[in-house]
């Protein structure tokens, strides 16, 4: 069976993706994006390791099939985020949107069978230096690629938001912010 690294499962998500969602954080990332939100995503933790097949039990468990991979970075497990989308396809999810810093050029050379399995996609790496008026990305040289034409209209309503809004949620006594703030704000919280 093979193991995944998830830092955090959210539902109802409404801040990272169309409509009602669960989201899902992968641990591991090799980027260091200087003012990363979620920098507590970086480092594997041996105690967030678990099963692919229990991962995909959990996320089938809520009222949604829509789901947002985000980290960390999702393509540092690729054996693992091909398990787990092929797993979610299989139960019936519908509309899958990952978040990578990798670019998509790197992404179709390198892992097209996981692409297959993905509805739409926001890639590059964070960039404290480019803020972005959009509400999906971090800063503006990341792009949105709906890789599923069947839902271009839900996804290019998603692109032409310019609404920022945060989820602010306590999970076991621990505050997670979810979503994309802007860099001025997101400077503030990283200070502290």
């Amino acid at each position: 069976m093979q193991d995944i690294y998830i830092d955090l499962i959210h539902y109802p998500l409404y801040v990272l993706g169309p409509r009602k969602r669960v989201g899902v954080w992968f641990e591991g990332c090799s980027f260091g994006c200087v003012g990363c939100i979620s920098q507590h995503t970086w480092e594997q933790k041996e105690e967030h390791q678990r099963g692919v097949v229990e991962v995909a039990d959990e996320l089938c468990g809520f009222d949604t099939k829509r789901v947002t991979i985000t980290g960390g970075e999702p393509f540092e497990q690729p054996e693992a985020l091909l398990l787990l989308l092929q797993e979610l396809r299989k139960r019936g999810f519908e509309d899958v949107l990952v978040y990578s810093g990798y670019e998509i050029e790197y992404l179709r050379k390198n892992f097209g069978e996981i692409l297959a399995l993905i509805d739409a996609l926001v890639d590059g790496r964070f960039d404290k230096n480019r803020e972005s008026q959009e509400s999906y990305r971090g800063s503006s040289n990341q792009e949105l690629y709906i890789l599923n034409e069947d839902l271009a209209p839900l996804y290019e309503a998603f692109r032409a938001s310019t609404r920022r809004e945060v989820q602010i949620v306590d999970i076991n006594e621990q505050v997670y912010l979810l979503g994309i703030p802007k860099i001025e704000d997101t400077q503030k919280i990283v200070r502290r």
